[in-house]
């Protein structure tokens, strides 16, 4: 069973994509690492994996915590926003489920305010 209760990708530039899911989890209890983009011919530690990972209030409007930084509390159900690279693959691998990269939306004003991208 999937712990995504929300998951969405948008096309945030020419190079990567903008993905917000809202999963059923503590947040302590999620693994950065553990989110990849599997390439064939390629080994899985060389995998791309979520790029400057934001945690979100339950709106999605505005971040409770810095970049890369955990919430101060657990908290679950949790909205996160994290960045893949285009060119990495079509399908997003994570422990709650696989998703489709595809970008067909533009990013929400919403989030081009408060996530952080360098």
């Amino acid at each position: 069973m999937s712990c995504a209760e929300f998951y969405k990708c948008y096309d945030f530039n020419d190079e990567w994509y903008l993905v917000e899911m809202i999963l059923d989890v503590p947040s302590s209890q999620i693994h950065w690492s553990e989110i990849v983009v599997p390439e064939k011919g390629v080994e899985k530690s060389s995998w791309q994996c979520a790029y400057m990972e934001q945690y979100l209030s339950s709106d999605g409007r505005e971040k409770i915590c810095g970049t890369y930084c955990e919430p101060d509390e657990d908290i679950k159900p949790c909205r996160v926003a994290f960045f893949i690279y285009k060119g990495a693959g079509t399908i997003l691998h994570t422990p709650y489920g696989d998703f489709i990269l595809d970008g067909s939306d533009g990013t929400p004003e919403r989030l081009r305010r408060v996530v952080e991208f360098e």
